[in-house]
């Protein structure tokens, strides 16, 4: 594959996913995110980092992009997203695999990662939101075609994953929006 293909191709996915931003963007009375249990490893301090992958970790690496909005669908800049996960092979790190990102002028938001392997579930990533106008939203990333995957009552949370080659590796990409619930009616 020649580099005009592969950034073509890369740009074909990201496109496809920004665009689904625009379209959020555009609508109102959203139903806020569901919240769901904040799972182990909380109370800890995770790094301000957007790369939660390092090269030569097990798994396949995983681009996760999305937005966070209002329930009126305006973008809620500044958000605090703190994030923790398992390995690709299912474990928790003390001091791996976790972040706090905050969105920026948009709501946009973006990080790299492995696909986290199976732990007792389905394969996840744990996710607070954080926004001082918004109610505390502690929710969970999970992924269509999980063979785990409740799909009757976890279906609104899993996302699709699409694949490209990215310097001759196999890398997914996803996005996972998210809409807060105001302190106040909006």
């Amino acid at each position: 594959m020649s580099r005009s293909e592969f950034v073509h191709g890369t740009l074909a996915v990201l496109g496809s996913l920004i665009i689904g931003s625009y379209v959020l963007a555009a609508q109102t009375g959203l139903d806020p995110t569901r919240a769901t249990s904040e799972g182990s490893m909380q109370g800890f301090d995770a790094p301000e980092t957007v790369d939660l992958w390092r090269p030569g970790d097990p798994g396949q690496r995983l681009h996760i992009l999305g937005r966070v909005t209002s329930t009126d669908g305006r973008p809620i800049p500044g958000a605090e997203l703190t994030i923790w996960q398992a390995d690709g092979a299912g474990r928790y790190h003390e001091n791996r695999y976790r972040a706090l990102l905050r969105t920026e002028e948009d709501g946009g938001y973006r990080f790299s990662t492995v696909l986290p392997g199976q732990y007792y579930s389905n394969k996840h990533i744990h996710m607070v939101v954080s926004h001082r106008a918004h109610h505390r939203l502690p929710t969970t990333i999970l992924f269509k075609g999980d063979p785990l995957l409740d799909q009757v009552v976890d279906n609104d949370l899993a996302i699709d994953v699409e694949e490209a080659r990215v310097d001759g590796e196999t890398v997914l990409f996803g996005r996972f929006d998210i809409v807060m619930q105001p302190l106040r009616p909006e």
